[in-house]
């Protein structure tokens, strides 16, 4: 059991869960899938073709500057593989095709969630993104994750929302 986590969508950002004064209890699975789903992992120094096919560019400014925001986590300077996702990035990406959007946000969970099978936490990960029906400005997606010795998957929701596409 973990700390139950409660992502709520209109405001890009994560809560504890509390109930009678109480933190609230969650699987272990799903806080570590939000976790890595929903902190800010650093960007590369350079992009990818599929960063630049949805119009990600590089960070502008020199070195340093407040321009120059590659976020993540200090303490990633350290790690060989940082925490987190690059969602946060989709701010920069801009809405061109009907599938170009939904591919990067799979690749971009998939980069966060491989430390899950790498380290055996799980057998497998998957993610499958779609534009959201309901609202036009999000981008719907389910990551299914197998665990070790098991047969039936879990499976999460999550819609990732941001203006200006």
């Amino acid at each position: 059991m973990d700390i139950a986590i409660t992502w709520n969508v209109a405001q890009a950002r994560g809560d504890w869960t509390f109930s009678n004064g109480d933190l609230v209890l969650d699987s272990a699975l799903r806080s570590a899938v939000l976790v890595s789903l929903f902190t800010d992992r650093v960007a590369p120094e350079t992009i990818t073709t599929l960063d630049g096919a949805v119009g990600f560019a590089p960070a502008p400014g020199a070195s340093g500057s407040e321009l120059n925001d590659r976020r993540g986590w200090w303490a990633d300077a350290w790690a060989d593989t940082p925490i987190g996702s690059r969602l946060w990035q989709l701010a920069r990406a801009v809405k061109a095709g009907q599938s170009s959007i939904p591919r990067e946000v799979e690749a971009i969970c998939q980069e966060a969630l491989q430390w899950l099978v790498d380290d055996g936490v799980a057998a497998s990960v998957t993610v499958n993104a779609w534009w959201s029906t309901v609202n036009r400005q999000a981008v719907e997606f389910r990551v299914t994750v197998l665990e070790p010795g098991q047969t039936v998957p879990q499976t999460f929701l999550f819609s990732w929302a941001w203006e200006g596409i």
